[in-house]
C-alpha cells in the first residue's frame, strides 16, 4: 500500500507546479489592477477593462514577470522537499567533489542533443503540422521568439532549468523511486515533464529530453549534473541557435547535424560513464588506505 502511495504522490509535484502557476498569473493581474484599471464601475474608462486585461496577458514582460515569480516559488518549496524529505542531496555522494570528466560529458553532450530534438520537432511536424502551429503561436504569446526580453532570458536559461529540475529530476523522481525501479521511474518523471509543457509537440521533445537528463542526475550521483545540462541546452537553444538562423537548409548541413549528432551523444556518453567509473575507483582506492579503527 505504501508503494501505491508514493506512485500517486509522483504526481503531486506536476499539480503543484499548476496551482503555483495560476496564482502567480493571479497575484500579477491583481498588482497590474492597482496601477491599469483605478476607474469607477460604470464610468466610460471602465469599458476599455476586457482590452487593456486581453494585451496584458499577452505582454511579454508581464509574462515574464509571471514565470519569474513562480520559478522562484517553486525553487523554493521544491528545494526544500527534495533536501528535507526526498532525500536528496547537492553534492554527489561519493567524496562530495565533481567529476570534471562528468562535466565534460555533459557539455559533450548538448549539440547532440539538441540535434535530436530538433529531428524529433521535424518529425512531428511532417506528422501533424497543426503542432507545429500551436508551438509557435504559443511561444510567440510567451514572448520566447525574436522578440525575447532579458527577463524572459532570464527565466529560460538560468531559473527555469533549476525550477523544472528540482520539480522533476528532484521531487518527482525521488517519490516514483520508492514505487517502481530507475527506468520506470525514469519514463514517468519524463512523462510528466513533458506534459508541463502543454502542447504535443513540445511535450514530446521534453519528455525525451527529460530520459536523458533523468539518467545523467541517476547516474551522475548529483541533480547538480543535471541542472548543468538543462542550463546549457536552454542556452544553445535559446542564444547559440540564433546565430546559425541564416544557414542554409542544405544536404551538406544535414550531413554535419547528423555526424555531430552521433559523435556528440556518443563521446558524450562515454565521457560521462567513465568518469562516473574513474570516480568510484578513486573512492574505493581512498576507502582501502583508511586506517583499520576496528584493530
Amino acid at each position: 500500500m505504501k508503494k501505491i502511495g508514493y506512485f500517486f504522490a509522483s504526481f503531486l509535484p506536476l499539480l503543484i507546479t499548476y496551482g503555483l502557476q495560476f496564482l502567480a498569473m493571479f497575484f500579477m493581474l491583481a498588482v497590474s489592477a492597482l496601477f491599469l484599471f483605478p476607474v469607477i464601475p460604470g464610468s466610460a474608462d471602465a469599458s476599455q477593462s476586457p482590452g487593456v486585461l486581453y494585451e496584458l496577458l499577452l505582454n511579454p514582460d508581464f509574462n515574464g514577470a509571471i514565470m519569474i515569480i513562480y520559478s522562484v516559488c517553486c525553487i523554493v518549496i521544491f528545494g526544500l522537499w527534495y533536501y528535507g524529505s526526498c532525500g536528496g542531496e547537492y553534492l554527489p555522494k561519493q567524496k562530495g567533489t565533481i567529476s570534471f570528466l562528468q562535466l565534460a560529458g555533459v557539455v559533450v553532450l548538448i549539440p547532440g542533443s539538441q540535434f535530436l530534438c530538433s529531428y524529433l520537432i521535424s518529425f512531428h511536424s511532417l506528422l501533424f503540422p497543426s503542432w507545429l502551429l500551436q508551438y509557435e503561436q504559443l511561444m510567440e504569446a510567451a514572448g520566447m521568439d525574436d522578440s525575447l526580453t532579458f527577463i524572459l532570458l532570464c527565466y529560460s536559461v538560468i531559473l527555469g532549468p533549476v525550477n523544472e529540475e528540482l520539480i522533476f529530476r528532484g521531487v518527482t523522481m525521488r517519490l516514483a523511486r520508492q514505487s517502481l525501479p530507475f527506468w520506470a521511474a525514469n519514463i514517468l518523471q519524463a512523462i510528466l515533464f513533458g506534459i508541463l509543457h502543454g502542447n504535443w509537440l513540445q511535450g514530446c521533445y521534453a519528455g525525451a529530453l527529460g530520459l536523458l537528463l533523468g539518467f545523467v542526475c541517476e547516474k551522475g550521483g548529483s541533480i547538480l549534473y543535471s541542472i548543468l545540462m538543462h542550463i546549457l541546452f536552454n542556452f544553445w537553444g535559446t542564444v547559440i541557435s540564433g546565430l546559425f538562423a541564416d544557414v542554409e537548409d542544405t544536404a551538406a548541413v544535414a550531413v554535419i547535424m547528423l555526424a555531430v549528432t552521433a559523435v556528440s551523444m556518443t563521446a558524450g556518453l562515454l565521457l560521462f560513464l567513465f568518469g562516473i567509473r574513474k570516480k568510484a575507483q578513486t573512492c574505493r582506492k581512498g576507502a582501502a588506505q583508511l586506517p583499520d579503527t576496528d584493530a
